[in-house]
């Protein structure tokens, strides 16, 4: 199956992502409520679209959640919503390039397919976009997928690792306002290091204020 839809770099913008200094990062992405399903820039069918893919991506298994339970497509969104933004036009144009392939698939919408054949759209981007950095649809593949690990793996107040599920994954502790020489020895535990967020810590700040 020939994954190729468009030619030339994802819109004006590449497929490298852009540097951002971390304080902006977290002005512009966190809110009081990261958590909520409200959407910031998707359109219902554009997210269910997307939701789909980043599920491919880093998939769920019972009891270790995927990237879809994570939240990662409002990481995503609300990234898109701000900081994120000049990467508007990359994401609509691909979401659409993915419809077309799910529809030479059979199907209407890439969500629609079965999960095999979502899995062989995904392995098709996959080698496209390592290989040829000129096919549209290959690098924004790279994109959503650069973007899927950030949601999956960042602090929850950017709004994707729900429930802590990628620091849980990979026994993370988060946040920390630094670490005992005993901690720093290799082969340490990580995961009996109670775990924070970024909010726990400047909540813990502000008690001793």
């Amino acid at each position: 199956m020939a994954a190729s839809v468009g030619r030339g770099p994802p819109g004006s913008a590449t497929a490298r992502i852009p540097e951002i200094d971390p304080s902006e990062a977290h002005r512009a992405m966190t809110t009081d409520n990261p958590h909520t399903d409200v959407l910031l820039f998707f359109n219902p069918a554009e997210a269910r679209e997307l939701d789909a893919l980043v599920d491919r991506i880093i998939p769920g298994e019972p009891g270790s959640p995927g990237a879809s339970e994570a939240g990662v497509l409002r990481y995503i969104d609300q990234g898109l919503a701000g900081f994120l933004r000049d990467l508007q036009t990359t994401y609509r144009r691909g979401l659409l390039e993915l419809g077309e392939l799910a529809r030479r698939s059979g199907r209407g919408r890439f969500a629609d397919l079965d999960i095999p054949t979502r899995e062989r759209i995904v392995a098709d981007l996959d080698r496209i976009g390592r290989e040829d950095p000129d096919d549209f649809t290959g690098q924004f593949f790279r994109i959503v997928r650069e973007h899927t690990v950030q949601g999956f793996f960042g602090d929850p107040a950017y709004g994707g690792n729900t429930d802590l599920a990628g620091w849980r994954l990979v026994g993370f502790p988060g946040a920390q306002w630094s670490y005992t020489p005993d901690q720093m020895q290799p082969g340490f535990d990580a995961s009996r290091i109670p775990m924070f967020t970024v909010s726990d810590l400047y909540r813990r700040l502000g008690d001793h204020r």
